[in-house]
């Protein structure tokens, strides 16, 4: 993932997505002889070191930069700095977040874009700020990887680390049983491609080791082909030729810069769960909402407002199924805070129906309007009282003969289609269980 920062690594050239290709870069980012790189970005550090911290990994003190050499048109200088490698010792390792495993986290320099089709070479993203995290083999689905990964972005990004705009860079490492050959798939950048090339390198190496030994070697994912396709052998650390960069010095990292990075983070899932437990939210829902910090987030500066119960309920069923549907976490939702408190507390104090509630909320998704003053200028409260909705009852069941000698010859099942009539007439404005009991009276 890319470290959210206003420059490259090692010099001052501007981190910018919409330049034209070679136009922010300079003698050290296209690495022209004798150029030698600046002290690293010391926003861009700071930022692995909360990510490390934030993954619940063991800090180190000393970071060491190493030149990683291999042979690739992206790479001008023949090696990439990274704090990986044979003598390297990471920002961070040895942690877990949400089930899985963290065996190390550090900080590498971006290549350069390469064009295989043109052959052309985009020397922009040359030295940008790169935080790779690896994790441990505790996946068993692609869609436990696409899950667990959406929820990592969106956690990095909400304590800015990471930038989203940047999307993702994952290398992916598929291996069918522990006792096989690992195979990786290199530079994947969408959830969908993650998703799809997961699986159809599962199927491949299933097909493959009935006639023979999975080979461990490096592929490359085609979106157009939606197939995995071979580039190289794969490399063990001997090949990379790893050696401390002596142009780098050791960055030390001082205690008490360790304890004030401890010190701003938010609490992590676990500590939320204990949080929601404590408010009254049942397991399931507080275990959904505390592994999204966003939407942990949200609903603790909701439920100083409206009944907790009634926010984790609506966040969990309601929300939660609308960024769902539209691919979207709650941070790319066009969704005014203030506006979705008046819809909740409108449904907590029983003036709007749920159903009613649910449509005010698709609504709110698309434009800013104010659920109260809605509510009041459309007539939507809660129509109670049963004398009012008798009436209405008494409408459907006249309406309606065949469904109600139905059911008054015991099939109970066309209540609700009973209960769906006075539901449309009254634009969802009525109370589900409170027309069953009223029909049930009127039809003994």
């Amino acid at each position: 993932m890319y470290v959210k920062s206003a420059q490259k690594l090692f010099c001052t050239c501007a981190i910018n997505q919409t330049a034209q290709p070679n136009t922010t870069i300079c003698p050290i980012c296209t690495a022209q002889p004798g150029a030698k790189p600046m002290l690293p970005n010391k926003d861009a550090v700071f930022k692995v070191l909360k990510t490390a911290a934030m993954l619940n990994c063991k800090l180190n003190s000393e970071l060491v930069w190493q030149r990683k050499h291999y042979d690739w048109p992206d790479l001008p200088k023949g090696y990439q700095n990274t704090m990986s490698g044979s003598y390297a010792v990471p920002v961070g390792e040895h942690g877990h977040f949400l089930g899985i495993g963290i065996r190390e986290c550090h900080l590498e320099e971006d290549p350069a874009r390469w064009d295989p089709e043109t052959g052309c070479i985009d020397y922009n993203r040359s030295g940008y700020p790169l935080l790779e995290i690896v994790t441990e083999p505790d996946f068993t689905s692609a869609d436990q990887v696409k899950q667990w990964l959406k929820k990592l972005l969106t956690t990095l990004s909400y304590v800015d680390a990471v930038n989203r705009d940047m999307g993702l860079k994952c290398d992916v490492n598929v291996s069918i049983a522990p006792l096989y050959t690992r195979v990786e798939i290199k530079n994947v950048n969408s959830f969908s491609g993650i998703t799809s090339a997961i699986l159809y390198e599962q199927q491949r190496q299933e097909r493959e080791i009935k006639s023979k030994l999975i080979e461990q070697q490096t592929r490359q994912w085609s979106d157009a082909e939606h197939v995995t396709k071979f580039m190289r052998s794969k490399e063990q650390a001997l090949d990379y030729m790893f050696i401390p960069d002596p142009d780098l010095p050791v960055v030390t990292v001082g205690k008490d810069i360790i304890a004030r990075i401890k010190s701003e983070l938010p609490d992590r899932p676990e500590q939320k769960v204990k949080q929601l437990l404590k408010a009254g939210i049942e397991k399931t829902t507080a275990d959904v909402i505390a592994t999204d910090l966003p939407l942990s987030e949200l609903f603790e500066r909701l439920s100083k407002k409206v009944k907790p119960t009634t926010v984790a309920n609506w966040i969990r069923k309601e929300l939660l199924r609308i960024m769902n549907d539209l691919d979207k976490d709650v941070t790319e939702l066009n969704l005014d805070e203030a506006h979705l408190a008046e819809l909740l507390e409108l449904l907590n104090s029983n003036k709007i129906t749920e159903q009613v509630g649910r449509k005010l909320l698709q609504d709110l998704i698309k434009k800013p309007f104010s659920p109260k003053v809605y509510v009041a200028s459309q007539n939507l409260t809660t129509i109670t009282g049963s004398s009012e909705l008798e009436k209405f009852c008494k409408d459907a069941i006249k309406s309606n003969p065949k469904p109600a000698a139905d059911y008054k010859s015991g099939n109970a099942d066309v209540l609700n289609f009973l209960v769906g009539q006075v539901m449309r007439v009254t634009k969802g404005k009525a109370k589900p269980q409170e027309l069953k009991e009223i029909f049930v009276r009127l039809m003994k």
